[in-house]
C-alpha cells in the first residue's frame, strides 16, 4: 500500500491497498501526495452526530492523559522542558499556569459534590 489513482491534473483520488483499475501507481506511504491526501480526507471521515460528542470527550480526555505524563516525565527528571521545542515548552507552560489557576475553582467543586453526598 498505498496505490494510488490520479485525476487529469495529476492529483490523487483513491488510494488502494492493492494494484486495482485506474490505480496502477504505487507511492510510498511517506510521499507528500499521499500524506496531501490523507490529510484532506481523514478530516471527512463519516462520523455520526450520536458519535461525535463521545468522540470530542474521548480527545478531551486522551489530552488530560497526555498532560499527567508529561508533569509525570518532568517530575521525575526523565524528559526536562528544554527536551521540547521553544513553542511546545510555551504551550507546556501556559496550560500549567492556567490548571493552577483553576486549582481553586475546581478543588471548591470536588468537594461541594463530596459534601452534597453527605446529605440524608
Amino acid at each position: 500500500m498505498p496505490f494510488v489513482m490520479r485525476d487529469g491534473s495529476g492529483q490523487v483520488l483513491a488510494i488502494y491497498r492493492e494494484m486495482s483499475a485506474g490505480a496502477e501507481e504505487y507511492l510510498p506511504p511517506t510521499h507528500p501526495a499521499v500524506q496531501a491526501f490523507m490529510q484532506q480526507n481523514v478530516a471527512q471521515l463519516p462520523v455520526s452526530s450520536a458519535e461525535k460528542p463521545a468522540m470530542l470527550q474521548s480527545d478531551l480526555d486522551m489530552i488530560r492523559v497526555y498532560e499527567d505524563l508529561t508533569d509525570i516525565l518532568l517530575t521525575k527528571n526523565l524528559v526536562m522542558l528544554t527536551d521540547f521545542p521553544p513553542a511546545a515548552q510555551d504551550k507546556l507552560m501556559r496550560r500549567k499556569r492556567l490548571r493552577s489557576s483553576l486549582s481553586p475553582i475546581t478543588e471548591l467543586l470536588d468537594n461541594t459534590d463530596e459534601d452534597e453526598h453527605d446529605l440524608p
